[in-house]
Parts: C-alpha cells; structure tokens; sequence
C-alpha cells in the first residue's frame, strides 16, 4: 500500500502518517480529520490555513512550526517535542470543541500562548520552560506535573486550574486570577514569596 503523500489541499480521514519528514515544508488549505502522526518530524513547517480535527500526534517533532491561520480542534499531542511555537498565529476564533488541545508528556519550551483563550487547556507532565501565557484565559486548565520555570504569568486567568504537582509556578497572585486553583502544598509556598512572606 502506497504511503499518502501531505501536499497543499490535501483531505485526509482516518489516515495514520508514520516517519514523515515535511521538516521546513510549507504545506497550504490541507485538511485533516481523525488522523494520526506517529514520529514523524514537522519541525519548522510551515501549515498555512489548514485544519487539524481529532488528530493525535505522537512522539513527533514540531519545533518551530508555523500555524498560520490554520484550526485546531480536539488535537492531542503526546510525548512531542514543540520548542518555540507561537500558537497566537493559529486561528482559535471558530472552535469547533470546548477542548482544543491537549499536551501529555511534551517539551514546550520558549512557545508563545499571549493572549490566549484556552479553556480546558490540558498541560499535563510537560515542560514549559520560558512560555509566555501573559494575558491568557485558561480557566479550569489541568497543568498537573508541568515545569514551569521562567514561564511569564501576568493578568493570566488561571480560576479553577490545576496545578497538582507542578513546578517552578512563579505566579504573582496579585496581578493574576487564581480564584479556586488547585496547588501542591510545597508550590503554594512560591505565592506567598513573591508577596514577601516568610514561613517558619
């Protein structure tokens, strides 16, 4: 059986795309539905308004892809390295799920959330070193067992949010929304640091 090759409009169901290599590719209007990527290497492609619908991706790389105009909806990224994506460039106005995108196990470093509307965002077991979710709104997000050193939280709606096990959650909790978050005893400690407080 021949492999199908991603090219610019192409439609795509329920296709499963194994060791693919489009590393600095750009690939235009390509849609897909159900689809998965297992280790394949996307990194610096270039998806110029493309729809993603109930994909899974694992263990792939897609540091420094581009997502320009292109939708997301109920994607699911497993033990994928992302570094330095910004997902400000994806098209998040027309959702079609409550839940957009969900990240297990992967290395988001240096990505870009500004501004965001991201509810339900699941984080889960991953690396966010150095991202930046200024003004995001991401109520009720599951960050459970994340790094977050360095990442810049500021005017960032995080009411309900789970941050079970988490680490390095700097998070200044007067100039952020943390009404009903969820923190590990030992994090709830960097809350009160930043406001100068000192426990014995």
């Amino acid at each position: 059986m021949t492999a199908i090759k991603i090219t610019d409009n192409i439609d795509c169901f329920a296709e499963e795309f194994k060791n693919i290599s489009l590393s600095g590719s750009k690939i235009q209007k390509a849609e897909f539905e159900s689809c998965t990527f297992v280790s394949c290497d996307f990194s610096e492609t270039f998806f110029s308004s493309c729809r993603f619908v109930e994909c899974r991706f694992e263990n792939c790389n897609l540091s420094l892809m581009k997502l320009t105009n292109t939708k997301m909806s109920d994607v699911s990224f497993v033990s994928c390295k992302m570094i330095g994506i910004d997902w400000t460039m994806a098209d998040w106005k027309s959702l079609l799920s409550a839940d957009p995108i969900k990240f297990t196990e992967c290395i988001l470093n240096d990505s870009n959330f500004l501004g965001l509307t991201l509810e339900g965002l699941v984080m889960k077991e991953c690396r966010a070193k150095e991202v930046d979710f200024r003004n995001a709104s991401l109520q009720k997000a599951n960050f459970s067992g994340t790094d977050f050193k360095g990442a810049l939280f500021d005017n960032t709606h995080l009411e309900y949010a789970n941050f079970t096990d988490a680490q390095n959650t700097h998070i200044d909790i007067r100039k952020n929304h943390l009404k009903g978050a969820i923190f590990s005893r030992y994090e709830a400690l960097f809350l009160l640091e930043v406001m100068g407080i000192t426990l014995v």
